[in-house]
């Protein structure tokens, strides 16, 4: 069997099976099975596969025709120009989320860069805390309550060679942060706040989102997903209220100037921030839609 004849084989497949876009998806599958650039299968259509490749191959095919999402596949997906390490223990990045690092990034530019720290919350594969730890080159706290995504976020700081600028802890929302900042202020170890001398926090939230109703209906793809990473009780916002709960509870400990970017369902938005509102009712806000044209992310300044 040729590339040719395996990527028409595979097509086929997959479009009766009701895939969205089986070649895309036939060409990213055979591209990892010979461990190439997708593009390289375009010069060489009649190369012949080898009878382990087509065996290889096959199987992910079948996987995939079961909705096996095509990341999960072959433990990969690209976010702001990066390839990152996937499987099934993390949430796989989606391009909305970008908006979020650009809106971040947007408000680290009016910051003073040497006091500034980045705080991602529910890291998951660290595609949020790593992007902004290599376009920054500024610390990142990144948080996630489950040990074995903070496997895979560490594994992925470790390929972009940003382990050292990024402290991964585990614990809830903003407990580790809490916590440094009272070791910070029960210590009054000089050495210790020199480390720490942070004026500016921003906090990036993309936790979870979905109703309980919404997952009913999701595409089948999506039900491969980390259920923990995708819903948050009756109206989704369950993870933002628990959120904002402690950035109240804790505010005269932490940072003069804190700005909370989270990441919504675009009917969550007017919900959303009145949550903010309830806890904040001074706050500044403004929401930032993401490339499909959806209210994707709300910016808080507390």
């Amino acid at each position: 069997m040729t590339i040719l004849e395996a990527l028409q084989w595979a097509n086929n497949k997959l479009k009766k099976t009701g895939i969205e876009s089986p070649m895309l998806d036939a060409e990213l599958l055979l591209a990892a099975v010979l461990d190439v650039p997708k593009s390289w299968l375009f010069g060489h259509i009649a190369d012949d596969l080898k009878p382990h490749q087509e065996e290889k191959f096959f199987i992910l095919v079948d996987r995939r025709m079961k909705r096996e999402p095509v990341a999960y596949l072959i433990n990969k997906k690209s976010f702001y120009g990066r390839d990152f390490f996937v499987d099934p223990s993390v949430l796989i990045p989606r391009p909305a989320t970008e908006t979020m690092i650009e809106q971040a990034l947007e408000v680290f530019s009016t910051c003073d860069r040497d006091k500034t720290l980045f705080v991602d919350i529910g890291t998951g594969s660290g595609a949020i805390a790593i992007t902004l730890a290599a376009e920054t080159q500024t610390p990142v706290l990144a948080i996630d309550v489950d040990q074995s995504a903070l496997v895979i976020a560490k594994r992925n700081a470790q390929t972009f060679t940003v382990e050292e600028q990024i402290d991964f802890q585990h614990g809830s929302l903003l407990e580790p942060l809490v916590n440094l900042f009272e070791t910070i202020r029960a210590s009054g170890n000089p050495n210790i706040s020199s480390v720490y001398p942070f004026k500016d926090l921003i906090v990036c939230a993309n936790l979870p989102y979905l109703t309980t109703s919404q997952m009913d209906v999701l595409d089948p793809d999506v039900r491969f997903e980390p259920v923990r990473a995708l819903v948050a009780g009756v109206d989704g916002l369950d993870a933002y209220w628990d959120l904002f709960r402690q950035c109240k509870k804790h505010r005269d400990l932490l940072p003069r100037n804190i700005t909370v970017l989270i990441e919504i369902d675009p009917d969550q938005l007017d919900r959303s921030t009145q949550l903010i509102k309830h806890y904040f009712p001074e706050a500044s806000m403004r929401t930032e839609k993401d490339i499909q044209k959806h209210d994707r992310v709300v910016i808080a300044e507390l």
